[in-house]
């Protein structure tokens, strides 16, 4: 006579959310039949193959770490091998695009400007939805110590805690819609030389329902890029998935986890990268913002994940910290 197992409703619960989670490890994902050419090129997943891949991120944003070990607010500053400390966190250049012109400064509780206490400036909200980043104007009281900005805003990299050698990255958001604004999720190598960018997603706001998803890479010393533009209307309106497979031979992009274009890998994009979400406001490209342009503005993310084709058991961790995946 067989044993009788009695469950209670406690452990059937306990079982089918460890079985869900489970699942949530691991993905599969359609890929075009066709092959990529060297210019960006609209794609489906008609073909029939796919890929599975198992995760090596994932965070949703039930809170906020910004001590490095997850999340840093700024860009990279190299690391300092005789001081074994990060840099760059009170560098003004390391808190938005001089290049572009950017007009945002990126900011968080403890950071200072120029002046010789915390601004207690937070463009960040966490809870059960996620992510919340918030750029502003900036208001008179806080003018003298943002000199040269207009708007205060929110980015996040995962340069000291995380990068990856190929494999699928992925953002789950509301993306924002309006004039003068560039909300996205990409990606940069690990050695802090440009060209090697993925631009996983981007929503110039001069281009209304389109998302660009571009490659910028080096090529005879020389500095190329291919992008596509994608039509998602009503993108503000809805959470949507955004990604990228990087492969040796080709980066596919996904909407909603469907393949909507792709670009051969050039022979130089071989770094592992980091991850990194903001939320720009005005500069050379999306035009400069004015007394006119709606703010508040705000990038809602659900969650955001990379996977790997590989073993993710082969991820190593560096002396400075920073976890690093095989995404093939």
């Amino acid at each position: 006579m067989r044993p009788i197992v009695t469950l209670s409703v406690f452990s059937v619960l306990s079982l089918l959310c460890a079985g869900r989670a489970l699942a949530q490890q691991s993905i599969t994902l359609p890929l075009p039949a066709a092959r990529a050419g060297a210019d960006c090129q609209p794609a489906t997943g008609d073909g029939g193959e796919q890929v599975t891949l198992r995760r090596t991120f994932f965070d949703d944003f039930r809170a906020l770490d910004l001590s490095g070990q997850r999340w840093t607010p700024h860009y990279d500053g190299g690391y300092d091998d005789n001081k074994k400390r990060w840099q760059g966190y009170d560098w003004v250049v390391k808190r938005t695009a001089p290049a572009a012109r950017e007009q945002q400064i990126y900011v968080d509780p403890d950071y200072r400007g120029s002046g010789r206490q915390a601004l207690r400036l937070n463009p960040f909200k966490t809870g059960q939805g996620g992510l919340v980043i918030t750029a502003e104007r900036i208001g008179e009281d806080q003018a003298g110590n943002l000199p040269g900005f207009q708007f205060t805003s929110g980015l996040l990299t995962t340069r000291q805690s995380f990068t990856q050698l190929y494999g699928y990255f992925e953002m789950r958001g509301k993306v924002p819609a309006g004039k003068h604004l560039l909300p996205a999720f990409w990606l940069l190598a690990d050695d802090r030389h440009w060209p090697q960018e993925l631009d996983v997603m981007e929503a110039p706001g001069h281009v209304p329902g389109m998302i660009q998803t571009t490659l910028h890479w080096e090529e005879g010393g020389k500095s190329r890029q291919s992008a596509c533009r994608n039509p998602l209307g009503g993108f503000d309106q809805a959470s949507h998935r955004y990604g990228a497979l990087w492969t040796p031979e080709r980066v596919i992009y996904y909407i909603d986890r469907k393949p909507v274009a792709q670009v051969a890998t050039p022979a130089s994009f071989t770094k592992p990268m980091y991850m990194i979400l903001n939320l720009a406001v005005g500069g050379n490209w999306v035009g400069m913002a004015t007394a006119d342009t709606p703010m508040p503005a705000r990038f809602e993310v659900n969650n955001v994940a990379a996977y790997t084709m590989g073993d993710p058991a082969a991820c190593t961790t560096a002396v400075n910290g920073v976890k690093t995946c095989q995404g093939k």
